[in-house]
């Protein structure tokens, strides 16, 4: 956390409060993100905050549809009961 936090401060120049609400979006999803946003009176990143958890929604779901099946095919550890 603190090394994505230093990252995002020094290379991409984002400021504490954007990475804490993309931080909290990526974890607990949107609407966690947007309470964050509005109880510390962030009203300008509440939107964001919104979209950055849908695209987290739609991204894992991508990829857990794509490799759902692959999984599948492989054989269980324990073998049948």
């Amino acid at each position: 956390f603190v090394f994505l936090m230093g990252v995002g401060k020094r290379i991409f120049g984002l400021q504490t409060n954007e990475l804490c609400l993309a931080s909290n979006a990526n974890v607990g999803g949107p609407t966690t993100a947007a309470a964050m946003a509005k109880a510390k009176e962030w009203n300008s990143l509440v939107l964001p905050a919104l979209l950055v958890g849908i695209l987290g929604y739609s991204t894992a779901t991508a990829i857990a549809l794509a490799l759902g099946p692959i999984l599948l095919k492989l054989p269980t550890l324990g073998g049948p009961l």
